[in-house]
């Protein structure tokens, strides 16, 4: 995606969708963190104007606003934001804006809101700044909205990654490997660092369809080797039919479970999507109401088939947490209609696979 060349521009559907999500993550991670520690940090950087042509607030003032209102609820605790800008023209109006904000939100915890704006690039300046701003040592959630590339190499996720509790939430557009990394020994180097090896290279004999998923689920394994246990994608198209991927990376089963609530807020039938309303083929997506929990059933039967002594439900929740895109809260309604339906069985502290079920029945049930 082409950088802007002027210090504001129009907000997008998909970017509004993408402030959704670090919203009602940030309302989730906020207070979690603040319980447990005395400082925390929030970084981007890319942080833009921090608003756009329509006066929408940008993600930095979004994210002031949330921080600011967890610390009139926390006395004694303390937020670090580090916002990194490259053009002068945009961190003089993120400025503005930040300023503006304080002076609208009168309130003690600003004190204990320290803001840091600096000119600089995302590499190295970001963990440069980090480290002046002494948030190397606290949690962190840095937020990289580069659209991937050289500008996010591997070795800064790796870097952020080192550190106690740090969170990434990552922006990636994976047409701009697809078009032109096969030609251009350039762009193959940029996608080499920003992957960490050349393994992401296999996309080339990939077919047409399956390119994109391909490089999410790469990069996906890359902030594993970078230290990051776990991650989520959420993936934007725009009226234009480009795709972008959000993909988070943390090692809290907590974060997890508090992204995936976000992401299942603003995609409520898959909690994996989100497409721009102008989009003809969001046409089908805008009759579904209710979340689309078949797959997850034939999951759950095909992970249950694997243990003939059965599994506790915890262990079920835990196994849809981490290895799928549902919802721990989405599975006790399921296996009580799929015990109603005597596709399983309930015994105390175990469920099991029912052998009223057989394969062929299971598959047609779907």
């Amino acid at each position: 995606m082409a950088v802007p060349k002027e210090p504001t521009w129009e907000r997008d559907p998909h970017t509004a969708a993408k402030h959704d999500v670090l919203r009602r993550y940030l309302q989730a991670w906020a207070p979690i963190l603040l319980s447990r520690n005395d400082v925390i940090t929030y970084a981007e950087g890319f942080a833009g104007p921090g608003i756009y042509k329509g006066g929408e607030a940008g993600s930095p003032v979004i994210a002031h606003g949330v921080l600011a209102s967890w610390l009139r609820q926390r006395p004694g605790k303390m937020v670090k934001m580090v916002l990194i800008e490259e053009d002068p023209r945009r961190i003089a109006e993120l400025e503005r804006r930040l300023a503006h904000t304080r002076a609208t939100s009168l309130g003690p915890e600003l004190t204990r809101l320290e803001t840091l704006v600096a000119q600089g690039a995302c590499h190295p300046d970001l963990l440069h700044r980090l480290g002046q701003a002494g948030s190397l040592q606290h949690p962190m959630f840095v937020l990289l909205d580069g659209f991937g590339g050289p500008d996010v190499p591997f070795t800064l996720i790796e870097q952020i990654a080192r550190h106690r509790s740090s969170e990434v939430m990552i922006t990636f557009q994976p047409q701009f490997l697809i078009r032109f990394a096969t030609k251009d020994d350039h762009h193959r180097g940029s996608g080499d660092a920003f992957f960490g090896n050349t393994d992401w290279q296999g996309v080339f004999s990939q077919p047409s369809h399956a390119k994109a998923p391909y490089l999410r689920d790469q990069y996906r394994r890359t902030l594993k080797r970078a230290g990051f246990d776990h991650s989520l994608s959420f993936e934007m198209i725009d009226e234009k039919g480009h795709l972008l991927y959000l993909i988070f990376g943390t090692r809290n089963e907590k974060g997890v479970e508090k992204m995936k609530d976000a992401m299942w807020k603003v995609d409520t039938t898959t909690g994996v999507r989100y497409r721009d309303p102008k989009d003809p083929r969001q046409q089908v997506l805008d009759l579904n109401f209710e979340p689309d929990t078949g797959p997850l059933r034939r999951i759950l039967l095909e992970h249950l088939k694997a243990s003939p002594t059965g599994r506790r439900v915890e262990d079920l929740q835990r196994f849809t947490l981490l290895e799928t895109v549902y919802k721990p809260t989405q599975v006790i309604s399921l296996l009580t209609r799929m015990r109603s339906e005597h596709r399983i069985t309930a015994t105390p502290g175990r469920i099991t696979r029912s052998t009223q079920v057989t394969a062929t029945h299971t598959d047609a049930l779907f």
